[in-house]
């Protein structure tokens, strides 16, 4: 008997309930057809909500994620299957009937095929549940290169001295506003964008910024240039809400460098949304909270800035440190002429040509900046080029060197 019982549940199990799933499409056509209807509309909102964080972090400039953007495909795809199915023609037959009885093999396949696509549907719109469509590209090299970045292929003992010294006082516990002057096109971006790639490499800080502030800073420029690199959207317009974020998002972290390059006096550091920080323990001040942040042990973290400009008195007006000031000077002649040859080319040792190129090489003063504009201006150019270019240097000021 139990032979006979195990054998009829066997049975059951591989004709009864195939059977029944085969008739529940029969009888569940409109319903089937419905169910894909709806679940597709949910996809079809799913993708607009991700296309809005899409165009969204575009706007940040960020890059969108390779996963976000093969899902989207995959949603295109499976939608226009769906849209094929409600389109096909044979849909509307489903009710012909043969001696007035409907088409039921053609019911049936219909029905089963929105089912499968059904779950296919839900597959895709499951797998679209993302934290984050896009993301920032990490800072290298690349990106911070400049009108003279390849000049990494000369070394200049000075300035790699110059370097050390500020990566030293980074690492200063008593150090936290560093400043570096010197005269326009000197090197001072070129500089602290390399000291920016050190403090990354070495992991001195959790998280280092940079930003240029520029004679006639563009607040919500600058503001929007540190919040990309933390990966801060503002969901405020106005400079004061934008400033409030920016401040919190930068007390969050736990050690944060924020490198301000070419620092003017009419740029309000606060207003933009920058912390002070305490001169004696490296720390954020919060005039506010003060306090209360003692009272409750609140932990404040560490935040250090390195700012740039051409006059000292501004680099003091900001509060930098005047132990932790530094002066950037011109390349000697020497460091000029290596520097020159090398954006020139070797066509400046020609014996035609060596005599005046030498003298346009000293009249770029040691500034890096001129140097390279003007080297790989006359670079393969004939020595009638190089005279013009000798004559228009010579009429050229040291006010109007500076003002480069």
């Amino acid at each position: 008997m139990e032979v006979l019982i195990s054998l009829t549940a066997k049975v059951a199990e591989y004709t009864v309930a195939p059977i029944g799933r085969q008739a529940n499409h029969l009888l569940s056509y409109k319903g089937n057809f419905k169910e894909l209807a709806d679940r597709v509309n949910e996809l079809e909102a799913e993708r607009v909500t991700t296309n809005r964080s899409i165009e969204h972090e575009r706007r940040n400039m960020r890059e969108i994620k390779p996963n976000v953007i093969k899902w989207l495909e995959e949603v295109n795809e499976i939608i226009e299957k769906a849209n094929q199915l409600q389109r096909d023609p044979r849909c509307a037959k489903v009710g012909c009937s043969v001696r007035s009885f409907p088409n039921l093999i053609l019911r049936h396949q219909l029905s089963r095929k929105a089912t499968k696509i059904t779950q296919e549907v839900v597959q895709v719109l499951n797998k679209g549940k993302f934290d984050q469509v896009g993301y920032l590209n990490a800072l290298d090299s690349a990106a911070f290169s400049n009108s003279f970045s390849t000049r990494g292929g000369v070394m200049f003992e000075t300035r790699e001295l110059f370097k050390e010294e500020i990566v030293k006082a980074l690492e200063d516990s008593n150090a936290c506003s560093i400043g570096i002057y010197g005269l326009g096109g000197v090197g001072k971006t070129y500089l602290v964008k390399e000291v920016a790639q050190i403090a990354k490499q070495h992991k001195l800080f959790d998280a280092v910024v940079i930003a240029n502030i520029s004679k006639t800073p563009d607040i919500g420029r600058i503001q929007g240039e540190i919040a990309d690199q933390l990966d801060l959207s503002f969901g405020k317009e106005t400079i004061t809400g934008r400033a409030y974020l920016l401040r919190q998002r930068i007390k969050a972290e736990k050690t944060i460098l924020v490198i301000l390059d070419d620092m003017w006096p009419s740029f309000e550091l606060e207003k933009a949304g920058i912390p002070l920080v305490d001169k004696h323990t490296t720390r954020i001040l919060d005039k506010q909270n003060a306090k209360q942040n003692v009272e409750q042990n609140v932990k404040q973290n560490v935040c250090k800035l390195l700012i740039t400009s051409r006059n000292k008195d501004v680099l003091l007006e900001k509060e930098t440190q005047e132990e932790f000031t530094f002066r950037l000077d011109l390349l000697s002649e020497a460091e000029t002429w290596r520097l020159f040859q090398y954006m020139a080319g070797e066509k400046v040792n020609d014996t035609r040509l060596q005599n005046v190129a030498t003298q346009v090489a000293q009249k770029c003063a040691g500034l890096p900046l001129v140097i390279v504009t003007v080297a790989r201006g006359l670079k393969n150019k004939d020595i009638y080029a190089w005279k013009d270019a000798l004559r228009q240097l010579e009429s050229v000021g040291h006010a109007e060197m500076d003002a480069i």
